[in-house]
């Protein structure tokens, strides 16, 4: 989504419709209180629900077709089981989780609602006029069941489309401010080339199912390795030997420690090499035997991608911190009873070719 620009207000169908059964909420029942430095605000139940379902017509778009119909009502672990997705171990479900995501959402849209105007932010005429029209859009692109299972109003897609607005406007003037200067040295990127002989045995063909390989089978690793440690080509060598091989660059100015993806033990023997230079066997428990060579110590291209990423994180930071200095004087209240009452238990699709902006 381009900031400064209304979100997107999707078509919807239905896929399924549960009956509801128990005292139902009214539509201007409070779910949040929001004191906000002595000032009392609210949002209702009618407004909340919208934005809760709302989200989760957007995420069943994507989600629906890989997770199936019982997806909100998993955990993550379940979830994972059936899709490659990795598992959080949480015993949250799904729907919980979404809601906690939607519920600090909601807080970050008031907040920089509420101080827009401190930092020389306001709706245009032009913003306020595309959000009459995708709200009407919304409105009229849906079925009568759509909307009702939504719980739209024109009035709730106008409010969230403004807060949405704000929050992307604020965050736009907040980042364009922030001091995002990255020097040389913070970013320098090493590159080096590695051979890997993993240590992992295929425990679904493994007898005992032990996902170890033996002593016997890790010393004949542990020689080709030193074969390719020691060989004229590098790169020769290691195909010989049918090591995996990769590229990987690091930054030089972290510690090896906080490297995210490479065990330390190789970044620590990365910074001891030149360009060109090979190094000894590196013995990394649980992975297996690399044997790297530097290709730069200095990669250009690597490090003018990592200023980028650098420079986009110290924006992010500071809008962060600015709205988190915001959020210390306002306090938000949420009625546990009346939240627990929003379920994802009837899923939506969209319908195609009907969004609009």
């Amino acid at each position: 989504m381009n900031r400064n620009k209304v979100v997107a207000a999707i078509a919807l169908t239905t896929v399924a419709c549960t009956a509801v059964t128990g005292c139902a909420p009214k539509a201007t029942d409070t779910v949040i209180t929001i004191d906000n430095n002595g000032k009392k605000d609210k949002l209702t139940y009618g407004y909340v629900n919208f934005v809760c379902k709302y989200n989760q017509a957007r995420i069943d778009q994507v989600d629906l077709q890989y997770m199936g119909k019982d997806y909100w009502s998993q955990t993550a672990q379940q979830s994972s089981s059936s899709s490659s997705q990795s598992s959080s171990g949480s015993s949250e479900t799904n729907e919980e989780s979404a809601k906690d995501y939607i519920y600090q959402n909601m807080q970050g849209q008031y907040i920089a609602k509420q101080h827009a105007s401190e930092v020389g932010v306001k709706l245009t005429s032009d913003d306020k006029k595309a959000i009459e029209k995708a709200a009407k859009k919304f409105m009229s692109s849906n079925s009568d069941t759509a909307i009702k299972q939504v719980g739209a109003t024109e009035e709730y897609v106008e409010d969230y489309l403004e807060y949405e607005t704000y929050y992307e406007k604020v965050r736009g003037k907040l980042e364009s401010e922030a001091d995002d200067t990255v020097t040389d040295k913070e970013a320098n990127q090493s590159t080096f080339t590695y051979a890997l002989f993993s240590t992992k045995s295929d425990s679904s063909s493994s007898a005992s199912g032990d996902s170890e390989m033996s002593a016997k089978d890790k010393a004949k690793l542990k020689a080709k390795a030193e074969k390719v440690a020691a060989a004229a080509d590098f790169d020769k060598e290691a195909k010989a030997e049918k090591a995996d091989t990769s590229t990987y660059s690091y930054t030089t100015a972290e510690d090896p420690a906080d490297d995210e993806a490479m065990d330390e033990k190789v970044i620590a023997a990365a910074q001891k090499l030149q360009n060109g230079e090979v190094s000894d066997v590196i013995e990394v428990k649980d992975r297996g035997y690399y044997v790297i060579r530097m290709d730069k110590t200095h990669d250009e291209s690597a490090t003018k991608d990592k200023k980028k990423s650098l420079a986009s994180q110290k924006r992010e930071a500071a809008f962060n911190k600015q709205m988190n200095t915001w959020k210390k004087k306002i306090r938000f209240t949420l009625d546990k009873k009346l939240w627990k009452q929003i379920k994802f238990t009837d899923l939506f699709t969209t319908a195609s070719g009907n969004a609009t902006r």
